[in-house]
C-alpha cells in the first residue's frame, strides 16, 4: 500500500479511529526508542483526547522518560 492511499484511507476515519491510530504509532515509536511506557503514560495519552494541556504534559513526560533512559 502506497503512503498516499494510506494517508488517503487514514483521512476518512472517525476522530476516535484517528486517536487510536496515534495512540499506536506513539507506542511503537517509544519501543523503538526504549521508552517503556507504564500506567502513568498511558494514562496522559489517553487524557490528551479531552485536555488542551495534555499534549504539553504527554510531551514533558516522555522527555522526562527520555532523559531517565539516558541515564541509566
Amino acid at each position: 500500500m502506497s503512503n498516499l492511499k494510506l494517508l488517503t484511507q487514514l483521512q476518512q476515519l472517525s476522530r476516535t479511529d484517528k486517536f487510536q491510530i496515534m495512540l499506536f504509532l506513539i507506542a511503537e515509536l517509544a519501543k523503538e526508542e526504549g521508552i517503556v511506557m507504564g500506567n502513568e503514560s498511558a494514562e496522559i495519552m489517553y487524557s490528551v483526547h479531552t485536555s488542551n494541556s495534555a499534549a504539553e504534559q504527554l510531551m514533558q513526560l516522555l522527555e522526562t522518560e527520555q532523559k531517565q533512559t539516558q541515564n541509566v
